[in-house]
């Protein structure tokens, strides 16, 4: 009896170790399969990132990489070189030739930047830029500008199939320690070539005079569309690959009348960012938002809210939201969907996602809205894990010719499956666009093609 109760102990510890054995294996598997899996997600986050930051004609970073190294930088001086009369070389040689054209000059500012140690950029098309983020001294800047604008006069560009030399000038658009640097060069520069002269500096004084008359006018009509309860959302349908209207995304509009005393609706690109500067864009957010709330009640669809960092960071406005979102139930709370920018720069990722988190609790979802526009940290993505990702329509209006925009669509949404992440598409402005994406697996579309914003729902 004893060496039968011994025995049966016996097989009970090896049945016991066996199973402990097959337990820790399969602990081990999970953990290795994790740390296969976020493996795989750095390695795909480092191929969106190089395709996101490089241009793939030339290799030199693009305007997206431009914006996030001087973000942070107060003092950047930036030279734009434009290629003067680039269509021509396109006309004349063919769109290939043009494209060995871009390559070459791409090389030989490379080379030119070694030697001041500034940073070389494509911007975009035929459109370079060099920009010192070390502030070197007013006389070695002047050096530079001087032996750039000679950089290309008399040196031919060997174009090797065609057995040809081309020549090209430049035209240089320059700002130094201005706020919104990119901008400003972009104004000397179509100063400059307003003009024909080699290269134009900005100053305060280009447009001081039409931004002040600009101001005054949008001002003054933002505070009458406030009085007249006059600023109203409209509606863009986001579709299915079946085309089903899955949501709405809210947009704003300010309600205005025309000469011919037709009713007419203004878009916010005329007067949002001086609704910013004039501080009342808080005012124009909260018609809108609660208004959109409102509507809820007339749809079965989610509607989708835009937000920026800059609303996330203003006490007030969380305010306003928690007591419109206080007045709807919680069955209409799950239907709405913050669009959260991520063209914004956001400076702490800890606040958002902490932000995420209180309203998610709340059924509410949150997506990414505008990414791949230029800074897109996947990293943080990983842990604020959206329920959505909307594609910036940069990326979206020439996919189906356009190669480089192709594979970085692509790389989004291998990205995005990967975490099960639903994928948005917008500017859908044609049937091949449509059919690329959804080939692609893009999971929801959204565009001119399919819908325009309209005040009511469809």
């Amino acid at each position: 009896m004893l060496y039968s109760l011994i025995f049966a102990f016996v097989v009970f510890l090896v049945i016991t170790a066996f199973a402990i054995i097959k337990i820790i294996a399969s602990i081990n598997q999970v953990e290795t399969n994790k740390k296969t899996f976020d493996e795989q997600v750095c390695i795909k986050t480092k191929e969106i990132e190089n395709k996101l930051y490089f241009d793939e004609l030339t290799n030199l970073k693009n305007r997206y990489a431009l914006e996030e190294e001087i973000k942070e930088n107060d003092f950047v001086s930036i030279t734009l070189i434009d290629i003067d009369s680039f269509d021509d070389i396109n006309e004349l040689y063919g769109f290939s030739t043009g494209n060995l054209v871009l390559i070459e000059v791409g090389k030989i500012l490379n080379e030119f930047s070694l030697e001041y140690d500034v940073s070389v950029y494509r911007i975009y098309g035929n459109v370079y830029c060099l920009a010192d983020k070390k502030m070197m001294g007013f006389f070695r800047f002047n050096e530079l500008i001087e032996d750039l604008t000679i950089l290309f006069k008399n040196k031919p560009l060997y174009i090797e199939h065609l057995d040809l030399d081309i020549f090209v000038n430049i035209t240089l658009g320059i700002s130094i320690a201005q706020e919104e640097s990119i901008k400003t060069a972009g104004i000397a520069l179509k100063k400059a070539k307003k003009n024909n002269i080699p290269y134009f500096v900005y100053n305060n004084d280009i447009d001081t005079k039409e931004m002040i008359e600009k101001s005054i006018y949008w001002r003054e009509k933002i505070k009458e569309a406030l009085k007249n309860d006059s600023v109203v959302p409209f509606y863009q349908a986001i579709f299915d690959v079946d085309k089903n209207i899955v949501k709405y995304e809210t947009l704003m509009r300010i309600k205005d009348i025309n000469e011919k005393g037709e009713n007419i609706y203004l878009s916010p690109n005329f007067f949002l960012d001086i609704s910013v500067k004039t501080k009342q864009y808080l005012q124009l957010s909260n018609q809108v938002i609660s208004k959109a709330l409102k509507d809820l009640g007339k749809t079965d669809k989610q509607i989708s809210i835009n937000l920026s960092f800059k609303d996330i960071l203003d006490g007030e406005f969380i305010n306003f939201l928690d007591e419109s979102l206080d007045k709807i139930t919680n069955e209409d709370k799950s239907r709405v969907v913050f669009e959260i920018l991520e063209s914004d720069y956001i400076s702490d990722y800890t606040l958002l996602e902490d932000f995420i988190s209180k309203y998610r609790k709340q059924g509410i979802k949150i997506a990414i809205d505008d990414f791949g526009t230029g800074y897109s940290n996947f990293a943080h993505i990983l842990k604020i894990r959206p329920n959505y990702i909307k594609i910036d329509g940069s990326l979206i209006k020439n996919i189906y010719s356009d190669k480089n925009s192709y594979e970085m669509v692509k790389s989004i949404i291998d990205f995005s499956k990967a975490l099960n992440i639903r994928v948005i598409a917008e500017f859908v402005h044609s049937q091949e666009v449509f059919d690329s994406l959804v080939e692609l697996g893009v999971d929801e579309l959204q565009g001119f093609y399919l819908a325009e914003p309209a005040p009511d729902f469809l």
